[in-house]
């Protein structure tokens, strides 16, 4: 339960009950389509996704309940993406396309890309996880990305991302009447989701006749809330605090203070996510 305090404003006790309807619910049935749905070929890699989301959404889970300490969960983090990328190139970055300019980079060594891949992966998962502080937002931003994936996602990975959005948009209803949050176990499970379904519709594409799903799109999906984290993460440095420490610095909650909510919630959504589907308009239109 999230238990309401000086910096927690909301009205009662709330269930922080997102890793438990990621892990109970929405990752079963995903199973169950990747085994019904997907071809042979890709089910393994699909599986590992699934597993890799379950991983994570255990150790927010944890955190939510026990206050697991910082390192701890950031090197558990650092582990599962390391191995996942490690045990299947699906989910391992090893070359950045980018359309505009037309720029190619590959990353030189296998070492080198799973090290990138890593960092990258948790470092969006803890994005994420930072943003998570009003209701609705998380779970917008979370919808809006995988809408975005579902215009570009292949076959084989497409069931994912539906059975998500569908599980996102019930808990989207309850979370914005503030009777669940998503807590640690959901904003981990579901940014890891997020984040390595990013990668595979990547890698999917590199993998096909054009690579239309550019490391420009992902640097646009993203870049809100990243450099957010970045933001906070060297202003609590600077006043000699963790970067994990907790405070009203983040953007929504200057948005709150300016526009007021829900107005603050629609202006972030515009922020993030309307660069990316300007971009999508413009070039792959």
């Amino acid at each position: 339960m999230d238990i309401p305090n000086a910096r927690k404003i909301h009205a009662q006790p709330t269930p922080l009950a997102g890793g438990l309807a990621l892990c109970m619910i929405i990752l079963p049935i995903a199973l169950m389509s990747v085994w019904l749905l997907v071809v042979p070929s890709m089910r393994l890699s699909m599986f590992m996704c699934i597993g890799a989301v379950a991983v994570m959404s255990v150790i927010g889970m944890a955190d939510d309940r026990h206050n697991l300490s910082a390192r701890g969960r950031l090197l558990l983090s650092l582990i599962v993406f390391f191995v996942v990328a490690y045990l299947d190139p699906l989910f391992n970055v090893r070359v950045l396309v980018f359309d505009v300019p037309k720029l190619t980079f590959g990353l030189g060594s296998n070492l080198l890309a799973y090290v990138f891949t890593t960092i990258c992966g948790v470092g969006l998962v803890n994005a994420i996880n930072m943003a998570d502080g009003k209701n609705g937002l998380v779970i917008g931003l979370l919808i809006g990305w995988l809408a975005i994936l579902e215009h570009f996602a292949p076959a084989s990975i497409l069931p994912v991302v539906l059975v998500a959005q569908a599980g996102l948009l019930v808990l989207l209803v309850y979370n914005l009447q503030g009777l669940i949050f998503l807590g640690d176990g959901g904003s981990y499970g579901f940014g890891c989701l997020v984040s390595m379904l990013t990668i595979a519709v990547y890698n999917a594409k590199l993998g096909g006749q054009a690579p239309h799903f550019s490391a420009d799109v992902i640097v646009l999906l993203f870049i809100v809330p990243v450099i957010d984290s970045f933001r906070l993460t060297y202003a609590r440095m600077r006043r000699g605090l963790s970067p994990m420490e907790a405070d009203r610095d983040h953007l929504h909650h200057h948005l709150l203070d300016k526009f007021g909510w829900p107005l603050g919630l629609i202006v972030y959504f515009v922020l993030a996510l309307l660069p990316a589907v300007l971009w999508i308009v413009i070039f792959y239109g």
